[in-house]
């Protein structure tokens, strides 16, 4: 049998590690044992030259960073809306024209000038834009966004509107497009007596206190709804 090898656990660790036959160490420890500077003064020894360091090439000027545009500052004011009386003149009606006609053209009568073009935002998808929205009946702007029409207004101030058929959601914020000032969010299932509506709007564009009397003149166009016909 082979006769045991003093060392300390430290050392036998460090042996373990470094591939070193602890047989073949020197201890220098008390009656031989070995300890760890035995095998540290080893493996210093067993390590190679350090090759010499390559001389770097000249580093190329860093490209110019992008140029990224300023974030925008967007603020907004939300609403709770009455859809009663909009339903019951719907209903008297007999047209059976959606909330969406409606909401479209109280959008764009309380935009005024912040806005010349209205781009409707289709629940399954894409966009319909309307140039001078203001100007048309209820029962037109229903059957165009019902249809494929989408008129080109880059030119114009466009202001965005979608409706969310949800029940128990409350809008708290939201984005807007690049290039569009302003935009407004509905959240009303098409049997719900409420709405929660959500005025987006970039402050450097639009003050708050216009972003306030856009979203109240909206509320109010939609609760009475005769005023959308005049």
């Amino acid at each position: 049998m082979n006769a045991r090898t003093l060392a300390s656990p430290y050392a036998k660790r460090l042996a373990r590690e470094r591939g070193v036959t602890l047989s073949l160490v020197t201890g220098t420890g008390p009656n031989g044992r070995i300890v760890a500077d035995d095998l540290l003064r080893i493996v210093a020894v067993a390590a190679p030259e350090p090759a010499p360091a390559a001389v770097a090439a000249p580093m190329a000027a860093p490209a110019p960073a992008p140029a990224f545009a300023p974030a925008r500052s967007i603020s907004a004011f939300a609403a709770t809306i009455d859809l009663a009386p909009l339903a019951a003149f719907i209903t008297a009606s007999g047209t059976g024209l959606s909330i969406d006609a409606f909401v479209i053209k109280a959008a764009a009568r309380s935009a005024g000038a912040h806005a010349t073009s209205i781009r409707w935002m289709r629940p399954e998808g894409g966009a319909v834009t309307l140039a001078r929205a203001v100007a048309l009946a209820p029962t037109e702007i229903d059957r165009l966004i019902g249809s494929d029409a989408n008129v080109s207004v880059s030119a114009d101030k466009v202001m965005v509107v979608s409706r969310l058929a949800a029940k128990g959601v409350r809008p708290v914020a939201g984005s807007l497009p690049s290039g569009v000032d302003l935009r407004i969010l509905v959240v009303a299932s098409d049997d719900a007596t409420a709405a929660e509506a959500l005025v987006i709007h970039d402050a450097e564009a639009i003050s708050e206190v216009d972003a306030g009397s856009i979203l109240t003149g909206f509320r109010d166009l939609i609760e009475a709804p005769l005023r959308l016909l005049v």
